[in-house]
């Protein structure tokens, strides 16, 4: 029986009132991520969330494990160490 490995993170949004739970590995880019957050976030940001290419009011950021906030998209996508194959 095959295992497939999962890369769990919690993501938020200010002014959302909940969390939720994604498993990165169903992405292959920081654009597909982004196009689910928006959706995922919709009816709090009325489709305002963008990627950083476009730019926006909104800006996907994500602590590092020092405790740093990054910008989503400084690491290439193909380069982040727990979505490695």
């Amino acid at each position: 029986m095959a295992t497939t490995t999962q890369a769990f993170v919690k993501v938020c949004m200010d002014g959302a009132p909940y969390l939720r739970k994604v498993d990165l590995k169903m992405y292959s880019s920081y654009q597909q991520l982004s196009d689910a957050l928006a959706k995922m976030f919709s009816s709090f940001t009325m489709r305002k969330v963008m990627d950083v290419v476009n730019s926006s009011e909104y800006v996907p950021s994500y602590e590092d494990k020092d405790g740093d906030w990054m910008l989503v998209g400084d690491v290439p996508w193909e380069y982040v160490p727990f979505l490695a194959s």
